[in-house]
């Protein structure tokens, strides 16, 4: 394991490598202007960048860096998912929100729901929002670009640790597999849209989400933490 070898010279390297590696796949994710976070202003790339090295530091320091990764893996993919939902089936969905399109309990649909779920789940936003519901839709992207990036760096790290891009693919996929799914049907239930489960999978999937809440451990502790070194960068 990765951590093995922490007192050994030749772990050095990899830890360069790492911060490298993300360092540069923050600033290359800034640059295409085509995209949200490429239209931040400096300030705000700025702190989005100090606080992803600051979590890389931290993976790093762990006693397991593999586990705390995939820890911050779930808490990132869960807030993409509590969004993405959203942007699934849409003309701004990329790469992994198309895979999620095939998944039978991700409809590709609720952005079609959102001027009627809005009204529970957005209500601040829509207040303040035009007719079609600008800035709800404005505050769904800016929270999935975010943590899409965030979950993009935790998985470039654990590529790293696992020595396996594959493996890590295989991990995010069946992870955003089961987030998706779980913050659809949460949706679905609360707004009182059709449900795409029955109820004993319905069940299940809420058994799969709590066991890896419970592994994830405490989301504000997690960003407090972040925060706190990243303030010392």
């Amino acid at each position: 394991m990765f951590n093995a070898d922490r007192k050994n010279s030749k772990s050095y390297p990899v830890e360069e490598a790492i911060r490298s590696g993300v360092s540069k796949h923050l600033y290359d994710a800034f640059r295409r202007k085509d995209e949200g976070l490429g239209n931040l202003d400096h300030w705000t790339q700025r702190r989005v960048y100090d606080e992803n090295m600051a979590k890389v530091e931290l993976v790093l320091e762990a006693d397991d860096s593999a586990e705390h990764c995939y820890q911050d893996l779930i808490r990132e993919i869960d807030i993409e998912a509590e969004n993405g939902i959203y942007l699934v089936g849409t003309e701004l969905q990329n790469d992994a929100l198309m895979r999620l399109a095939d998944d039978p309990a991700v409809s590709g649909e609720l952005h079609l729901e959102v001027p009627s779920v809005a009204r529970s789940l957005f209500a601040d936003e829509l207040e303040h929002s035009k007719d079609d519901a600008d800035l709800v839709w404005v505050t769904i992207r800016a929270r999935y670009d975010r943590a899409h990036l965030d979950a993009s760096v935790s998985a470039l790290v654990m590529c790293f640790l696992l020595d396996s891009a594959d493996a890590t693919d295989d991990m995010t996929n069946a992870m955003r597999a089961l987030l998706y799914s779980y913050h659809e049907d949460t949706v679905r239930h609360v707004c009182n849209l059709p449900s795409l489960l029955d109820e004993r999978e319905s069940r299940d999937l809420i058994i799969m989400v709590v066991e890896l809440e419970k592994r994830s451990g405490s989301y504000i502790e997690r960003i407090r933490a972040i925060c706190k070194r990243a303030g010392n960068f």
